[in-house]
């Protein structure tokens, strides 16, 4: 057993879905289908500098992180979407999106251990 700590937690979640097993798996499953299409959209617009279609990425994706309990980038992802609205697409943006893809990469692996199978 890994001593990681999670780096999401499912309150929230749980308790918009109720304590239903299929119903945390299936949102479980959206959230790994729609979340990594969101990141690379913030990817991919930093590299093309495209702030507009990265701040509508980056707000999209904020809420999906609250609800999963991804607390730890909550202030990365609202910095993202501010920087992405005011067209600053510095060095400092940079490393947030990065810090954003290493914690969601973590995120991903925990959440197909625990849920698909």
């Amino acid at each position: 057993m890994s001593t990681k700590l999670k780096s999401y937690h499912l309150d929230k979640l749980i308790a918009f879905v109720g304590d239903d097993p299929d119903a945390i798996k299936n949102m479980v499953g959206i959230f790994l289908h729609t979340t990594p299409e969101l990141l690379e959209t913030i990817n991919e617009s930093y590299k093309q500098k495209q702030p507009e279609q990265m701040a509508k990425a980056a707000h999209s994706l904020k809420p999906t992180l609250d609800v999963f309990g991804v607390d730890s980038v909550y202030d990365v992802i609202r910095k993202i979407e501010q920087k992405a609205k005011n067209a600053t697409l510095d060095d400092e943006l940079a490393g947030l999106i990065n810090t954003l893809n290493g914690v969601l990469e973590t995120v991903f692996e925990q959440l197909k251990k625990a849920f698909v199978n």
